[in-house]
């Protein structure tokens, strides 16, 4: 059994086509899309359009949900998190208005979670979430020597008590998810954590689109990320013809592929 599985795309059409069309190269028996499909992007209804076209599973992640439940700005936040939550309502607002409502109503349905069962044992399952498994908020992060190389800090060890909390009664032998944007396996007990990373936005230095590949043999999920170049330039030029709120704050968020 292969299964490949991507996540935040966040309305990059050129970039979620070009992951799609080196998906199909490895024939996966099933192909699932981990959630954050249209906000930030210049071509979000354009992507929900493609996802359904193609029949892909999809799960909805937190840039999904604000999309139904807009932020409420408060007025007890500091002026730099005020700033970022009013361009979140901004962004938020064109993008609704990008999407019909047969799109929006689609969004608005998807799942939490979903799980692979290659045999009978709980322990061998796949499970599919877009950040963690109790919310679409909360981040699990890389291994401590990645956290290290990209944060420069540590901002999660292994014996932090909110990982505990996430994972703890989580029943599979391996989790998969995205939301943070930086393609890692990390283990945790008996976990196996993987991150697929990002189709767009990536935090990792690495501007390409990133998806994972999990295939069931030997009694183990083997998991490979895959890398894939995809015009840029093209995106880059659509964000700038189309203009989405904080579109240039965008754009640089692409070019440099670093944590914003």
């Amino acid at each position: 059994m292969r299964v490949a599985i991507f996540s935040d795309v966040h309305g990059n059409l050129t970039a979620l086509e070009a992951v799609l069309t080196d998906i199909k190269k490895h024939t996966p028996d099933l192909t699932f899309f981990a959630g954050d499909l249209c906000l930030f992007g210049p071509r979000p209804a354009a992507c929900v359009d493609l996802i359904r076209q193609e029949n892909i599973g999809a799960l909805y992640g937190n840039k999904d949900e604000v999309l139904s439940n807009n932020p409420i700005l408060s007025t007890f936040t500091e002026e730099a998190k005020q700033q970022r939550r009013q361009n979140i309502e901004d962004i938020v607002d064109w993008t609704q208005v990008q999407l019909n409502e047969s799109q929006r109503a689609w969004l608005h349905s998807l799942p939490f979670q979903h799980r692979v069962s290659p045999t009978t044992d709980y322990r061998d399952d796949l499970f599919i979430v877009h950040a963690n498994p109790q919310d679409v908020h909360q981040h699990i992060y890389p291994p401590e020597d990645i956290q290290k190389r990209i944060y420069g800090e540590i901002k999660q060890a292994d014996n932090d008590p909110h990982l505990s909390h996430m994972l703890h009664d989580l029943a599979c032998g391996t989790l998969a998810f995205g939301h943070v944007h930086v393609p890692n396996i990390r283990h945790w007990r008996s976990l196996v954590l993987a991150n697929i990373s990002s189709v767009s936005l990536a935090q990792d230095g690495d501007r390409r689109a990133k998806y994972g590949l999990f295939t069931w043999n030997d009694g183990n999920w083997h998991i490979e990320h895959q890398f894939v170049e995809y015009d840029m330039d093209q995106e880059l030029a659509l964000l700038a013809e189309r203009q989405p709120p904080n579109w240039e704050s965008i754009s640089r968020r692409l070019e440099t592929a670093l944590p914003s």
